[in-house]
This record gives C-alpha cells, structure tokens and sequence, in this order.
C-alpha cells in the first residue's frame, strides 16, 4: 500500500497543474478579449487567482515532498537542478519549472514598478513555463499517463494560443 504522503505528493502536483492550466487558459482568453476592445477585469483577477492557488499548491508539493517517508528529498534536491538521486532528469526539469513560476508571480506582483513592456516581455515567456511543466509531469508523475493526457492538456493552450496570433494579425491588418 502506497502512503499518504505519496498521494499528496500526487494530489498537490496534478491541482497544481490544473490550476496552472486554467490560468493559462484565463490568461490568454483576456489576452484575446483585451484586443476586441472587452472588459476583462473579472477575468484577470480570475486568471491571477488562479495563478497564486498554482504557486500555493506547488509550495504543498515541495513540501510533502520534504517529508515522504517512502523518499524524503532534501531541500537540495528540490532547489538545485540535477541534484536528486531520484529520477534527476524530471527533477530538474520540475525545479527550473519552480524558478519559473517563481519569476512570474515576482514580476506580476511588481509589474507596476517594472512597466507594463517589460512585465508583457516576461510575461510572454510563460509558455515555457507550462511546456516545462507538462513535461516534469509526463516524465515523472504516475498520474500522467502519457501523451493522450498531454495532449488533452495542451492542445486548448494551443488553440487559444493560436486564436490570439490571428486576432492579433487581424487588428494589425486592420489598422
């Protein structure tokens, strides 16, 4: 029987994940909306919401994490890329994933104070966050059974992402 720290584990990292899907989601929804001139207040504060729960439930992975007993990581492990013993590949690919999300809430908090063309700047970097993600999941997690889950995942960020590319075009060629 499988502990309880390892369904956590498990738990904490999937609603991570989902959180930081709908965020995505939410994110490039008021994206789109903003471009046809629409209110997305309501949306963006959904979509950062969204995103402090992610960071929330992630910290609660790391945490559990901290304290398996089938396999207690130390905080080294966790915080320095390539340092675990156990499956070091994902790892790494999970901690560059955390000092990524890290850097969002960080200069989304602040964006005020480092101008709304920077923060958009760093902002738009954020789909490597969610491949890093996805792929820290998919080469690690039990819970991710294989592409058909990835896909499902990543082929409504594609869309959306796809639709805000021909919205933009089309406001570009309107002009």
């Amino acid at each position: 029987m499988e502990s309880l720290e390892w369904y956590a584990i498990r738990a904490t990292g999937l609603v991570a994940y989902l959180l930081l899907y709908l965020a995505a989601l939410t994110g490039l929804y008021s994206t789109v909306q903003k471009k046809r001139k629409k209110k997305i207040n309501g949306i963006l504060h959904f979509h950062e919401v969204l995103s402090d729960w992610a960071f929330i439930m992630t910290c609660g992975h790391l945490g559990i994490l901290l304290i398996d007993s089938y396999f207690p990581f130390k905080l080294s492990e966790l915080f320095i890329p390539f340092a675990s013993g156990y499956e070091t590949i994902p790892m790494a690919i999970g901690t560059f994933a955390f000092y990524f999300l890290i850097l969002t809430m960080i200069t989304s908090k602040f964006r005020r104070n480092i101008g709304f063309q920077r923060w958009r700047k760093l902002h738009a970097l954020n789909p490597i966050l969610y491949i890093l993600v996805t792929l820290h999941g998919l080469l690690s997690g039990s819970d991710f059974p294989g592409m058909v889950l990835a896909a499902v995942n990543i082929l409504p960020i594609m869309m959306m992402a796809g639709w805000f590319l021909l919205s933009k075009n089309r406001l570009t060629e309107a002009r």
